[in-house]
């Protein structure tokens, strides 16, 4: 008899297994990109490009290592908005669709204001939020929420209604309530959903943090790329941009891991092939 979890037994993977198998999935991408830094480098090299107009990645990783920026405070602060805006987001997200799947009239009453805003041009807002709210981080919070949560109350939604019509028949056929129903049976199904969203969440925050300190901040990430397209110091824009797009991919990854660990069939396919 063979031991538990071995061979042919048709056990799941472990929690290890997993997190290994999804860092594999994505070593092709790591791959082209650092292809694509490689060929960045020796282009510009070779070709002679002024660093004003296009600096090399080592002349970003050089900006990097310059104090005179103060990257972790500037870091920390769009961190910080970051982190506010996908966790308002998504718990306003979640909170919406759970409204709107409750009963057909606040379908009706809710989604179609939801649209309206979702189509309002959220950069033309972002002077308004820093007029009410001040200077500070709640603005940028404030702004990537609203950039962020549409999504998550779409994708909530869609999950949260999509439960099986025979499951719902059954249930109500032994008299649960509209809560047990919720809690039982649409969320539960809602969850792939639910990450769905909260992947979008993930970047679409980081967009929305770094609209607001485009309109208005005395520092972060966002701030450093404005101040350096006024002086021309575009090596410290990339290494701006390299952070920020390394703070999106560790959010995204983040998210990637817990639904691995919550919603492993959701990965089934990519983990034993």
């Amino acid at each position: 008899m063979s031991a538990p979890g071995a061979a042919g037994t048709g056990s799941e993977p472990g929690l290890a297994q997993r997190l290994w198998a999804g860092i594999v999935y994505y070593l092709p991408s790591l791959g082209v990109m650092l292809a694509l830094l490689l060929l960045w480098q020796a282009g510009v090299v070779l070709l002679g490009v002024k660093e004003y107009i296009l600096p090399t990645p080592l002349a970003a990783l050089q900006a990097l290592a310059d104090p005179n920026y103060r990257w972790l405070d500037n870091l920390l602060a769009t961190l910080y908005a970051v982190l506010g805006a996908f966790v308002l987001s998504a718990v306003l997200g979640v909170a919406l669709a759970v409204v709107i799947v409750w009963n057909d009239l606040l379908l009706r009453t809710v989604m179609p204001v939801l649209v309206l805003f979702n189509t309002l041009p959220k950069i033309a807002l972002a002077p308004l939020f820093v007029v009410w709210l001040g200077y500070g981080i709640w603005p940028n919070i404030v702004i990537g929420t609203t950039i962020a949560f549409f999504p998550m109350v779409v994708n909530t939604a869609v999950g949260l209604a999509s439960a099986e019509p025979e499951m719902l028949d059954l249930v109500r056929t032994l008299k649960a309530s509209r809560w047990q129903v919720l809690r039982k049976i649409r969320f539960p199904n809602a969850v792939p959903y639910i990450f769905v969203g909260l992947k979008l969440n993930a970047t679409m925050s980081v967009i929305g943090a770094l609209v607001g300190e485009f309109v208005a901040s005395e520092k972060g990430l966002g701030s450093l790329i404005i101040t350096g397209g006024v002086t021309m110091q575009t090596s410290s824009i990339f290494a701006s941009l390299v952070l920020i797009s390394a703070m999106g991919l560790a959010l995204y990854g983040l998210v990637v891991a817990v639904e691995r660990i919550v919603a492993p069939w959701a990965h089934r396919d990519n983990t034993t092939g």
